[in-house]
């Protein structure tokens, strides 16, 4: 199912993608998985104490809140976690409707990191 809810904005934004993806939790709504959310924190531009998160949703589930929503309760997950003080986003700046969901979940600029832009927001 993740796989093939891939599309073209789905590559233009993440490239091929893994053949077997598992991230962290999938976005259902009704009972329908609409998209995934992930995060890691495995990047070398992560400071200590940092994860980085992203999201996907599928076309028709686009523009409903949904990412915001599925940011939020991952910010409320990762606030439980003692060990992890500050979430990031990397987003392309022509991916405005990625950088509307950071904005809306709170995040705030930084900077950029390998042509991107970087945003961060202490997790409470």
């Amino acid at each position: 199912m993740l796989v093939a809810g891939r599309d073209a904005e789905f590559h233009r934004w993440l490239g091929p993608g893994a053949d077997d993806p598992r991230p962290t939790a999938c976005i259902v709504v009704h009972d329908e998985i609409v998209g995934w959310i992930d995060y890691d924190s495995e990047r070398d531009w992560l400071q200590p104490g940092a994860v980085n998160i992203g999201y996907f949703l599928f076309a028709a589930a686009r523009g409903k809140g949904y990412a915001t929503r599925a940011v939020t309760l991952l910010l409320e997950h990762l606030a439980e976690q003692p060990d992890i003080d500050t979430a990031t986003v990397l987003v392309d700046p022509e991916n405005l409707p990625s950088l509307a969901v950071a904005e809306r979940a709170g995040f705030t600029l930084q900077g950029t990191v390998a042509g991107s832009v970087y945003l961060t927001r202490p997790v409470q």
